[in-house]
């Protein structure tokens, strides 16, 4: 891992990020909108989601647990991350703004038993005044009396037996020969897991992270999941029907003087890898996020 950039001086602005953000989609059964404030130097993150029987629930708040800025050298804030206890499921938020928007990444994980798999769904919101609420047309009838804490924990596509890593397996190069990232992701199954090797880009040739193992989610984002024909009644997920869905998966490094997440979604056939990098030495670079795309 070689970062050769210097560090930021400047205090870190986190207005970016501030305020109340609507999702853009208003018949979304996922989160419908989440408000990012600060109380002197702590950051916290509220939600509200979708639920089947009532307009929206409130998940109530947690602390930003870091934020990212947009290069090492930057003080300016692009995205955050922030991990929701809702009893039934634990629910990681990974953020980052792109043009205007700000993109929310939700990996869910269940822990009420129920066997529903991991998932994960992807959403982008606007940034609005709280008094000017959307119109509200995505309510949901009926239920299966499982837990939920928001419509898309009822999917179809959640009680599959499990998630088919296939389409991931391969090895993935990054699509711009300029990049001074990662230049590969390998990706290969070992005893039922996903593992995962990363390639950087390095001075003097490609460094290699190792392998480590990748936890997988079932991808119900529009552009993850399937697009087939649904039935009468199926649950939608953005604008298109929500039958069926991908592998996405979440992996982290850390060789001790960083930590680096890498989240990983199929989009049309290319490898979208969103990277949200936390510092752990005193060089006084600012933990930063970016985004590559890789083919196979």
């Amino acid at each position: 891992m070689e970062l050769v950039s210097g560090p930021s001086t400047d205090p870190l602005d986190v207005s970016p990020i501030l305020g109340t953000w609507w999702n853009t989609n208003p018949r979304t059964t996922g989160l419908r909108r989440v408000e990012i404030s600060r109380t002197g130097d702590a950051v916290t993150a509220q939600v509200w989601a979708a639920d089947s029987r009532e307009s929206e629930r409130d998940w109530g708040s947690a602390p930003v647990e870091r934020t990212f800025t947009d290069g090492p050298a930057s003080d300016r804030v692009c995205g955050y991350t922030a991990t929701f206890d809702l009893g039934h499921a634990r629910t990681t938020l990974q953020a980052n703004m792109n043009h205007g928007l700000t993109v929310v990444a939700a990996f869910t994980e269940f822990t009420d038993h129920s066997g529903r798999l991991s998932y994960l769904s992807r959403e982008f919101f606007y940034r609005a005044d709280p008094a000017a609420s959307p119109s509200w047309n995505g309510r949901l009838d009926g239920g299966d009396g499982l837990a939920a804490a928001r419509a898309d924990d009822r999917l179809p596509m959640l009680q599959a037996p499990g998630i088919d890593p296939s389409p991931l397996l391969h090895k993935w190069r990054n699509a711009d020969e300029f990049s001074d990232g990662v230049a590969e992701i390998h990706c290969s199954r070992s005893g039922g897991r996903l593992v995962v090797r990363v390639l950087g880009i390095g001075s003097d040739g490609p460094i290699d992270w190792g392998r480590t193992m990748g936890t997988l989610h079932t991808d119900i984002s529009a552009t993850g999941g399937g697009r087939a024909a649904a039935e009468p009644g199926t649950p939608h997920y953005a604008d298109v029907s929500a039958t069926d869905a991908g592998p996405a998966f979440w992996a982290v490094y850390d060789p001790g003087f960083m930590r680096v997440h890498l989240q990983a979604r199929i989009n049309l056939g290319v490898l979208v890898v969103a990277m949200f990098t936390e510092f752990h030495d005193d060089s006084g670079r600012a933990d930063y996020f970016h985004r590559e795309v890789f083919i196979r």
